[in-house]
């Protein structure tokens, strides 16, 4: 059995300027033996499984040439909708058990981070051929390989990349890698379509690189030229690059641009990447030759990774600088000098110097805010997993997911041991380090999240009860009867409590009202840090419909706003309700955000370091409030230097 090194190429980042060099050296030299009509042998007894979850007609096809032309085999499901994946095998199976037939896998999968946890669990290198809109490594060395056949260079090209920027992840490889080698990037996204945050802040990061960005109509005003454009296919009815009629209302003044342009590099609208609402684009972009009519544009030369649909017009085709049929017949020569640079390194180390990063996992991590990511769609053996990094603000702890690089913004973090929450500060960030190393870290996103999960702040100053639980019952029965008379339709109205008081609040309004009008309304539970797997009914109810209901949205303080923002926003992605109304025991004022809530129990002005601290059990008989129920008031008080000193 042949054995290459457990060398995974999941990120172009994986990949070094040299060896990516090296990469297209070979690929040169295998482009002329092809020509030659040379039997090569290189790859003899080497075994290759593909395992493409999405269609593939150009990157399966020239992996599989790539392997046959290297004197290799290969092994593959024709659809993975034919194999154990349809009734219900996890991808870590799968590897694990194809792993043990072939020497290399490559894969294509629809989640954010599922080519990670390929490589992680076969025992044989694993090549990412497209995870979800995350990265698609192989294509952009397809790119790379062509713009510097046809430039004769890759430092110092400008290259705009236009059209959805968001979801192609052939354009955040090509990104990553034009800013190792010095190129110029200009963004020229669709509108909605910008490059997303996780991949500018991973630049910033880690290439101290930034680049700017234009709209369409900016770009057909520029003064100056590009080196290369990127551009992607949508729906139809799109309009002309540089030459469409539409009129543009107060055009931002363009900025100046180079000489000229080496490349358009055209991307397609990632329709399959959408929701339902989502996937018709009438004003997506559409390129022709009139683009390349003027003298900036003379020398440029039009790329795209292909399938188009409608921004790429065919009397292109027979343009000398329509070079994107050579970018996929380049994924041969490419390919092979791939798998040939794999076999060359057969001997080498394949554990990478220097010290293992630091991770937030298991019980400890939140769930990642990426829906697509792996970490949960398969989260039957998945944690999350987060590591630090670089954050620009001061009073941020940034977390990356390991799996699709999301960032989650940190405020407050908690130590499980001493059961204590911390506003953070960059001067905590030494002990969050030692946290980490003992597993003792806890992050939140708001006091209410740290404060449900039984921590107490740091340091607690002056306290005092400000309702008891007479007191709390009555406000409850108050806010009952204000939506009774203010909602007659009570068949039409749902309730939906916010983890966790909240939810407790949602079931005793719904007693009360259900004793007083005989009508039972749907409640559910919504935890607002799990988004879509939050929402879940209560008394017994198997299903729980948002859709053309008046939602009454209960929660047991109102704070900055931001958790009712959210928990609305949540509701609003999982159907369309036909009203919403917000019922909170207690409003302590200071909203970031202008909600105001229909129903308060009772109104509590307080200073901005104080904090309302709620305590409800489960209802008592007819609803009624258990004696420990209480609200308390305290002030917060923090010293960051003491409370890192404390823990």
């Amino acid at each position: 059995m042949l054995r290459l090194p457990k060398i995974d190429i999941v990120s172009i980042d994986d990949l070094s300027i040299g060896e990516i060099e090296r990469i297209m050296v070979m690929a040169d030299g295998f482009a002329q033996r092809l020509e030659a009509g040379e039997r090569l042998h290189i790859a003899e007894g080497m075994i290759m499984a593909t395992l493409f979850y999405e269609p593939s007609t150009r990157t399966r096809l020239s992996f599989e040439s790539a392997a046959h032309r290297l004197g290799g085999s290969v092994i593959s499901s024709a659809s993975m909708d034919a194999s154990s994946a349809a009734k219900g095998e996890t991808l870590a199976d799968t590897v694990r058990v194809v792993s043990g037939y072939a020497d290399l896998i490559v894969i294509r999968h629809p989640y954010d981070g599922a080519a990670r946890v390929a490589a992680e669990y076969a025992r044989c290198p694993v090549i990412n051929a497209g995870d979800g809109s995350r990265e698609h490594p192989t294509q952009t060395l397809c790119d790379l390989y062509i713009l510097r056949k046809k430039k004769g260079h890759l430092r110092g090209l400008t290259v705009a990349i236009c059209g959805d920027l968001k979801f192609g992840r052939t354009v955040h490889s090509l990104i990553y890698a034009l800013a190792r080698f010095g190129a110029n990037v200009v963004a020229v996204p669709n509108r909605g379509m910008e490059v997303p945050d996780y991949v500018l802040a991973r630049l910033a990061a880690e290439r101290n690189y930034s680049f700017s960005s234009i709209s369409i109509s900016e770009l057909k005003a520029l003064a100056g030229g590009l080196d290369a454009m990127y551009l992607t296919p949508s729906a139809p009815h799109q309009m002309a690059l540089f030459t469409s009629d539409i009129p543009v209302i107060n055009p931002a003044p363009p900025s100046p641009g180079p000489a000229s342009l080496d490349a358009f590099y055209v991307t397609r609208f990632q329709r399959e990447r959408r929701s339902e609402a989502e996937r018709d684009q009438p004003d997506y972009v559409r390129f022709d030759a009139r683009a390349l009519k003027t003298s900036r544009t003379q020398e440029a030369v039009v790329m795209h990774p292909l399938p188009r649909t409608d921004e790429l017009a065919y009397e292109l085709d027979t343009d000398p600088r329509a070079v994107y049929f050579e970018q996929a017949a380049a994924g041969v020569p490419v390919r092979m000098a791939l798998i040939a640079w794999l076999l060359e390194n057969a001997g080498r180390d394949t554990i990478k110097p220097g010290t293992a990063p630091l991770v937030l996992k298991a019980e400890n991590a939140p769930p990642c805010s990426n829906p697509n990511c792996i970490s949960r769609r398969e989260s039957r053996y998945l944690r999350s997993r987060f590591k630090p990094a670089p954050a620009v603000s001061h009073h941020e702890l940034c977390l990356r997911c390991e799996f699709c690089e999301r960032e989650l913004k940190v405020q407050y973090v908690g130590h499980s041991r001493s059961r204590r929450y911390y506003r953070f500060d960059e001067s905590l960030l030494g002990f969050v380090r030692q946290w980490l190393e003992d597993a003792t870290l806890v992050v939140f996103e708001t006091v209410k999240q740290a404060e449900e999960a039984g921590y107490e702040p740091y340091r607690r100053g002056p306290q005092r009860e400000i309702m008891n639980a007479e007191e709390i019952n009555r406000a409850v029965e108050t806010m009952a009867g204000q939506i009774i008379r203010d909602l007659p339709d009570l068949a039409r109205v749902s309730i939906v409590g916010i983890v966790s008081h909240g939810a407790v609040l949602a079931v005793r309004l719904c007693e009360i009202i259900e004793r007083r009008t005989k009508v039972r309304i749907p409640c559910a539970a919504l935890d607002v840090f799990r988004g879509y797997d939050g929402l879940q009914p209560l008394g017994g109810a198997q299903t729980f419909d948002v859709e053309d209901r008046t939602i009454v949205l209960t929660d047991d303080v109102i704070n900055s706003g931001w958790t009712v923002q959210r928990a609305m926003t949540t509701l609003w992605k999982l159907g369309r309700p036909a009203g919403m109304r917000l019922a909170v025991l207690v409003d302590r004022g200071h909203r970031a955000v202008p909600i105001r809530p229909n129903y308060v129990g009772k109104n509590v002005p307080t200073a901005r370091n104080e904090r309302i601290q709620v305590r409800l059990g489960e209802a008592g008989e007819e609803g009624g409030a258990k004696p420990g129920d209480r609200v308390m008031l305290y002030s917060m008080v923090e010293s960051l230097k003491e409370a890192g000193e404390s823990a």
